[in-house]
């Protein structure tokens, strides 16, 4: 708990002021400074921090970068992830896969199977194409560094119909703001979502959690499922597990 704690006030620091200093971090948690540059470093392999001489400032945001280029990070969690997602998966599904890196390494796992899928997410359409899988792409604008369909039409076309099951990306997880995305599109895409299927499905590898994006989806108190790499930090397990969350991890 004291590990959670120092973590807690590190980030606290970091979106109150956009940077946190090692020395000043120590002195007030009376602590070694070692100690909180250990902290921020396992931090910064959560991906919630970027440390620089003498502290650490925010991540970049990756919302701008291609996919090809996000799908290089942290690939072995979105693996794992879409490995412990595929068993939810039941032939003759109905299915929405939203665009993602981590959706798009559950959609190669899904080759072979037979479902039908309905999809904005170019690239998983192509993938499963291919197969015995009935793909519906929906409608909407192009948006080429992802190849994604996003926009009114493709929140209008997912509101037509009735899912067992949505599979959906997140961009962060915050104790205090919730599930959260970068970007309107997904956000309001997501929501209807939920309201759009039997099971609503978060696919979210571990170094989601501690981190802020720029819009709430859910709040954690919302009944979803949850796919993860491994077991969140503890106070969002405790969350979860107040909550009654499903999660499904390694």
């Amino acid at each position: 708990m004291l590990t959670d704690h120092r973590y807690q006030e590190i980030l606290s620091r970091l979106n109150g002021t956009g940077r946190v200093g090692v020395s000043d971090v120590a002195a007030y948690l009376r602590v070694s400074e070692e100690t909180i540059r250990r902290d921020l470093k396992v931090l910064e392999e959560r991906g919630v921090l970027r440390r620089i001489h003498g502290g650490a400032v925010p991540p970049r945001l990756d919302q701008d970068r291609p996919l090809h280029e996000r799908g290089k990070t942290n690939p072995r969690e979105k693996a794992r992830v879409a490995a412990n997602a595929e068993g939810l998966i039941r032939d003759g599904m109905s299915v929405f896969i939203d665009t993602g890196t981590t959706t798009l390494a559950f959609a190669r796992r899904l080759s072979g199977r037979n479902l039908t899928v309905t999809t904005n997410s170019i690239d998983v359409a192509l993938h499963l194409g291919n197969g015995p899988a009935r793909v519906n792409l929906t409608p909407g604008m192009l948006r080429a560094r992802d190849n994604a369909l996003v926009g009114y039409e493709t929140v209008a076309y997912a509101q037509r119909f009735y899912f067992d099951i949505a599979f959906m990306g997140i961009a962060a997880c915050d104790l205090t703001h919730g599930w959260m995305d970068y970007e309107e599109h997904e956000s309001a895409l997501r929501k209807v979502l939920r309201g759009q299927a039997r099971q609503s499905v978060l696919l979210a590898d571990s170094r989601k959690f501690g981190r802020q994006a720029n819009l709430c989806t859910f709040g954690l108190s919302e009944r979803l499922t949850l796919v993860t790499d491994r077991p969140p930090p503890q106070p969002f397990l405790d969350h979860f597990t107040q909550h009654d969350i499903d999660l499904i991890s390694s």
